[in-house]
């Protein structure tokens, strides 16, 4: 691409050039008596002039231009997991709005709090990092996850209906439980699912929908997957929850 338009503004700076020695033969030079070959031999000069400023000019607008992109790019990557991160999910949701089709999973690693407390950050953010590799290596290429803040990932589901990415959620969960951790316990992670146009019309809706079947998921004992319905939300209101800075709690 970037050959493509130095050549073009190559040529370009050449027919300039031209059309300048034969504009500047036709009126400058029968007063001097000069030649229209010399004219346009000057006009190519002045072209290759020209097109050597442009060019450098150019190659900076283009380093520049890439520079920025992978500074766009660096700011919506969670750095810990290679992840995108709240801020990417944030300017992707209305995109993903306009999709006819999609599921959104919610992750959240079971008792991931005491685990850091017991075995260290450390530990913590390896056993993340290996949490975000199963996921990824169970997606297509064109869902997305997201760390959306702490322990809780989400992940965006592409053309994917509720059944589709509940069998998806489980193998994921299933692919987790079995991780080898040692010399530390194994990990579990609690999933709620949850769809458009079944479960709501509006990404807001859907991402409510799916934080609903998450808790649905932890309040039936974790380590499993809860599909979004109107009684997981029943069986919710029925206990008493309280707002903590990380997330909702069931108690």
């Amino acid at each position: 691409m970037q050959n493509r338009v130095m050549i073009g503004l190559l040529l370009y700076m050449l027919m300039i050039g031209i059309a300048y020695g034969v504009i500047f033969h036709a009126i400058v030079m029968p007063l001097f008596n000069g030649q229209l070959l010399h004219c346009i031999f000057m006009g190519i000069i002045f072209s290759f002039i020209n097109y050597a400023i442009a060019h450098k000019y150019y190659k900076r607008y283009s380093s520049l231009k890439e520079e920025n992109i992978i500074l766009r790019d660096n700011i919506k990557v969670d750095k810990l997991t290679g992840l995108l991160n709240r801020r990417a999910f944030d300017s992707d949701i209305k995109r993903i709005e306009k999709s006819e089709l999609y599921s959104v999973v919610f992750v959240d690693i079971d008792n991931f709090r005491e685990f850091n407390n017991k075995f260290g950050h450390q530990v913590g953010d390896a056993v993340l990092q290996n949490v975000c590799k199963v996921i990824k290596s169970n997606i297509r290429s064109k869902d997305k996850v997201y760390r959306y803040g702490g322990e809780e990932i989400v992940i965006i589901l592409r053309d994917c209906n509720k059944n589709n990415a509940i069998s998806i959620s489980e193998k994921i969960r299933h692919s987790i439980s079995i991780l080898d951790n040692s010399p530390f316990p194994n990990i579990t992670v609690s999933m709620g699912v949850a769809s458009n146009i079944e479960d709501g019309y509006t990404i807001n809706d859907i991402i409510r929908a799916a934080d609903f079947a998450l808790l649905a998921a932890k309040n039936k004992g974790k380590n499993c997957v809860v599909g979004y319905t109107k009684q997981s939300i029943t069986r919710i209101s029925n206990k008493k929850y309280i707002k903590t800075d990380e997330k909702t709690r069931i108690i």
